[in-house]
């Protein structure tokens, strides 16, 4: 599995009753009405989990959409 498979997949787990149809790579926090510390929380932890990556405080706060994540863990696997 790709790293924005994979992406998508851990926002479907933290977010589940998003629908396939209100995924966007460039949603951004603001817009999940259920998107809270605990929810960022859970991406972050997610994320490292399946990438076996560990990212800084400054990382995490900056993740405010999908496609921030992957770029995240993007420059982790280079």
């Amino acid at each position: 599995m790709d790293a924005k498979n994979a992406i998508k997949d851990i926002f479907f787990q933290v977010f589940p009753n998003l629908a396939e149809k209100d995924f966007s790579w460039d949603k951004e926090q603001k817009d999940y009405a259920n998107w809270d510390s605990f929810a960022q929380l859970n991406l972050i932890t997610f994320a490292e989990a399946k990438f076996n990556i560990v990212l800084s405080l400054e990382e995490s706060i900056s993740i405010k959409s999908a496609n921030d994540l992957l770029q995240c863990i993007q420059a982790h696997l280079k």
